[in-house]
């Protein structure tokens, strides 16, 4: 069911779509079917939205016939880079690079909001479009079978959303920007700049990006002599400039200056936020990078693994006071040179429990642990390693051991459906609970088939005595101990 706020915007749209055809035929030259030379076939484009600035990609990276093009952030991975292939008479088809399949109207459609999917050339002119460069430099990309234009369906700010056809109507949400892949673009540091690389669970809140669970982060390249981050209230932020050790900006909002007097040339930032958890209501909210007079960001490289930690206050890092990067999940990830992020809960358990425990098998799904739904869009990245660290907090809840493996039997499942590809890595506690349920969960997925999970024997990593806090949480000595033994296994495999 839709609502009455949904109902008005579509039938807003239709009244602005109905202007735009009339705009088209008498004050809108840019709408003109006279296809650009500006494209230069056999270049590799990323398609970058101007409303969202978000990139056209096929979902999930799949190679299927009929897989749906969404908007993505910007990774340059294969399927989201596209090439301009010459179709007769000033029209191209569009080829997705990972499959080799092209840009096509759903069913040969005609339709206001017809899917946008990829499928084998055929020569279909449901398969070709003109593509009309703007005064802004931008184009509109119109299909030659229905005549209507690329779009951002509902102008949509958020990865995963549709791509779809609709009237031409001169809208933002019609105009695409074609950056060739590896060509620097100067970008101006905002929220929906392309060039940022967001690594973890970042939701949209209006002109702000909220950071969800443990150990997200932000990087960008730039130019100018400083470089600052904009705020919403108040957090802990820390953050590295040109790869220095990371730093402390304890209890700050607003705009902040992180660095100053840089030298001339391009630079990198990263930025994160100290997870909100327990009795700490920071707002990690992040409205964007603070860009020098004269000063642009431009592309930096993603890596091309990323790895997501899943656990529990051992994961988080807690409650260690530079956590999260002096945790073990984080030096992993910067040790193989990985994107990498931290799904976890101080207290979290495996199994939803009736006392209220998270259970991280239900969790997992969430784009934070304030939400009330499963809200995640596993599109917005593929994870190439899970390593999964659950089971300490279940026995104080009462989960039976039986319980225990049937639920890790699902919670593999389930992140083999979010992370098709993924290595699963599944952690045996180093409190020594549920370990042959654990072990047990792991075997049973392999014998129906997943050859990519397997179990880590954490016997021996840490001393309770030496290790640790309170005989649970690791200083940072102990995360480090983990971290030296955890690399090397997953090494093999990424």
């Amino acid at each position: 069911m839709h609502s009455s706020s949904s109902w008005w915007g579509n039938r807003l749209r239709w009244i602005a779509a109905a202007l735009g055809a009339i705009l088209v035929a008498t004050v809108l030259p840019g709408l003109a079917p006279t296809a650009s030379a500006a494209v230069i076939p056999g270049t590799w484009y990323a398609i970058s939205n101007q409303h969202s600035g978000l990139v056209v990609g096929i979902e999930g990276r799949s190679t299927a016939n009929g897989a749906r093009a969404q908007l993505l952030n910007r990774t340059d991975a294969t399927n989201e880079q596209f090439r301009f292939v010459d179709a007769g008479g000033g029209y191209f088809r569009i080829e997705a690079r990972h499959s080799g399949q092209v840009l096509d109207v759903h069913a040969k459609s005609t339709a206001n909001g017809a899917d946008i999917v990829q499928w084998p050339s055929n020569g279909g002119t449901n398969q070709q479009w003109q593509v009309n460069e703007q005064a802004d430099g931008s184009y509109e990309i119109v299909n030659r079978n229905s005549g209507k234009a690329l779009d951002n369906w509902e102008g949509a700010t958020t990865a995963g959303s549709r791509v779809s056809q609709y009237t031409r109507s001169g809208s933002a949400v019609q105009r695409w920007r074609l950056i060739p892949i590896g060509a620097a673009q100067a970008g101006d540091g905002s929220v929906t700049d392309s060039n940022l690389q967001y690594y973890g669970r970042w939701a949209t809140d209006g002109f702000w990006r909220t950071m969800g669970w443990a150990g997200g982060y932000v990087e960008a390249a730039f130019t100018g002599s400083t470089i600052g981050v904009r705020l919403r209230n108040t957090i802990d932020v820390y953050y590295s400039v040109d790869g220095a050790p990371e730093q402390w900006r304890r209890n700050v909002s607003g705009d902040v200056t992180l660095a100053s007097g840089l030298s001339t040339g391009t630079h990198t930032v990263r930025i994160g936020f100290r997870e909100r958890a327990g009795s700490y209501t920071g707002d990690p909210a992040f409205g964007g990078f603070v860009l020098a007079s004269g000063g642009a960001t431009t592309s930096i490289a993603r890596p091309a693994n990323f790895i997501e930690f899943v656990g529990d206050s051992i994961t988080v890092g807690q409650p260690n006071g530079d956590r999260p990067f002096t945790a073990y999940p984080y030096l992993v990830g910067e040790s193989l040179g990985a994107g990498h992020t931290q799904v976890a809960q101080g207290g979290a358990c495996l199994v939803s429990t009736s006392d209220g425990c998270y259970g991280m098998m239900d969790w997992f799904r969430r784009s934070s642990a304030w939400v009330s739904r499963d809200d995640w869009n596993f599109s917005t990245y593929q994870a190439t390693a899970v390593v999964i660290n659950l089971g300490t907090n279940d026995v104080g809840h009462g989960v039976s051991t039986v319980d225990f493996n049937r639920n890790y039997v699902v919670m593999l499942e389930r992140v083999r459906q979010a992370y098709p590809n993924a290595h699963i890595f599944a952690m045996g506690v180093f409190r020594n609970r549920y370990v042959t349920e654990t072990r047990n969960a792991v075997q049973t997925r392999v014998t129906a088939g997943d050859t990519r999970v397997h179990f880590v024997d954490t016997t021996g990593w840490v001393d309770p005595a030496t290790d640790t806090h309170d005989n649970v949480h690791p200083t940072d000595a102990g995360h480090r101990k983990i971290a030296n033994r955890l690399i090397p296994i997953i090494d093999q495999y990424i």
